[in-house]
C-alpha cells in the first residue's frame, strides 16, 4: 500500500470514529433531556392489570412522578396538577368530538357524586375550547364535573397519552398510580371497588 493511500485510510477511519462519537453523544444528551412521553409509558411495566368494561387499567409497579401539567380552570384561570395534591384524583382526558368520551362522561359525573370529597375527586380535562366543553357538560346535566380545559394544547404530549379517552389515577402526592386507555363504566362496582381499594391504601 502506498504512503498516500495509507494516509487516506487513516483519515477516513478518524472521520468515521468522530462521527459515531458525535451521534452517540447527541443521542445520550437527547435522552437525558427528553420530556416525558409515550415511549416512557410503554417501557414502564405494570405490576397489575384490572379489567374495567373490557378495558385494561394498568397499575404501575411503583407510582411515578408526573410533570406539573398546566391547564385552565372553569373560570379560565391558569391552574396545574400540583394544585390538587392532597387528594387522589382521577384525571380523564376527553373531547367533545370523541364518541367514547361523550359516552362515559355521565358515569364519571356519577362517580364523582358518589366518591368525590376531601380525599378524592374526578378532574375531566377537555381537549376542546372551553365553550364547547361547557356546552356538552350542560347538555348531559353534569352536576359535579368542572370544566377544566387544555387551553395550552400540551396535555397529550406532557402525559404521554396517544388516545382519548385516557384516564390516569393519581395519588395524593401527585404521582401516577396507573392508567386506562378507552372508555369505562366508572360508576359500576368494578371501578368503584378499584378506586376504594387505592383510597384504603393511601395514608
Amino acid at each position: 500500500m502506498s504512503r498516500s493511500l495509507r494516509i487516506l485510510v487513516v483519515v477516513v477511519v478518524l472521520v468515521l470514529a468522530a462521527g459515531i462519537g458525535f451521534v452517540t453523544r447527541q443521542t445520550m444528551e437527547g435522552n437525558a433531556s427528553a420530556p416525558f412521553g409515550a415511549g416512557q409509558v410503554a417501557s414502564q411495566a405494570a405490576s397489575e392489570v384490572f379489567e374495567l368494561s373490557g378495558q385494561k387499567f394498568e397499575r404501575w409497579a411503583t407510582p411515578r412522578d408526573l410533570p406539573d401539567l398546566r391547564f385552565s380552570d372553569p373560570a379560565g384561570r391558569p391552574t396545574s396538577l400540583s394544585k390538587f395534591q392532597g387528594r387522589m384524583i382521577l384525571l380523564n382526558l376527553w373531547a367533545t368530538w370523541c364518541p367514547p368520551c361523550r359516552e362515559e362522561m355521565p358515569a364519571l359525573d356519577r362517580l364523582n357524586a358518589r366518591l368525590g370529597g376531601d380525599r378524592f375527586t374526578v378532574v375531566t380535562l377537555a381537549l376542546d375550547s372551553p365553550a364547547k366543553a361547557d356546552a356538552f357538560l350542560r347538555q348531559i346535566k353534569a352536576t359535579t364535573l368542572q370544566n377544566y380545559t387544555d387551553t395550552q394544547g400540551s396535555a397529550l404530549s406532557t402525559l404521554g397519552v396517544t388516545t382519548v379517552p385516557t384516564t390516569l389515577l393519581i395519588n395524593a402526592q401527585g404521582r401516577e398510580i396507573g392508567r386506562l386507555s378507552g372508555a369505562a363504566a366508572w360508576d359500576e362496582k368494578p371501578a368503584l371497588d378499584l378506586i376504594q381499594s387505592f383510597l384504603k391504601e393511601s395514608p
